[in-house]
């Protein structure tokens, strides 16, 4: 793993010069993004991994915890983003990674469960108690982004839940860039 860089330092010089984006807009448009998911979409844990450059993924500092949660699972998961965040992916490493490079949503039934090449944070999931997860690739402006959400109960692949949460995504997105 490469040393991380600040995600709005790592930001593309198109976002930060856009007449309509700019790094606290960003923050603003993931923070919508993952707190609508978590609330509607019942995820208990939303994050993001942006793409610092064309191979690496790093995930940002933006997460979202559903607000229904008990005071303890709102630390477990405050934990799990906490050990998160000496991760840096690559293209096809991870969920945000493979999300990243098909492009496409992943389901996953339980992370905990997946070995520790499929699912890097596997330890992580574990102690705190990650289960089922998705991941969305996302576009924002010209920075790509992957969504990953995660619940503590395993759960079989919901292509309805998938759908919805796309819906909900690319609702928010609209509303706040255009």
């Amino acid at each position: 793993m490469t040393e991380p860089k600040p995600v709005l330092e790592a930001c593309p010089p198109s976002l930060a010069t856009s007449p309509r984006t700019d790094s606290s807009k960003f923050d603003s448009v993931l923070a919508a993004m993952l707190e609508t998911v978590c609330e509607t979409m019942n995820w208990e844990y939303g994050e993001a991994w942006v793409a610092i450059d064309d191979k690496v993924l790093q995930i940002s500092s933006t997460w979202q915890t559903q607000t229904r949660l008990s005071r303890d699972r709102k630390l477990d998961w405050e934990s799990f983003h906490a050990c998160s965040q000496k991760f840096v992916l690559h293209s096809a490493e991870g969920l945000p990674g493979r999300v990243w490079a098909s492009q496409t949503p992943e389901w996953m039934v339980d992370v905990s469960a997946e070995s520790e090449s499929y699912f890097l944070r596997h330890q992580i999931a574990k102690a705190f108690g990650a289960k089922a997860g998705l991941g969305l690739p996302v576009l924002i402006e010209q920075l790509q982004v992957v969504l990953v959400f995660f619940r503590s109960e395993a759960h079989s692949r919901d292509q309805e839940c998938i759908n919805l949460t796309e819906a909900a995504v690319a609702q928010i997105q609209a509303q706040l860039l255009h």
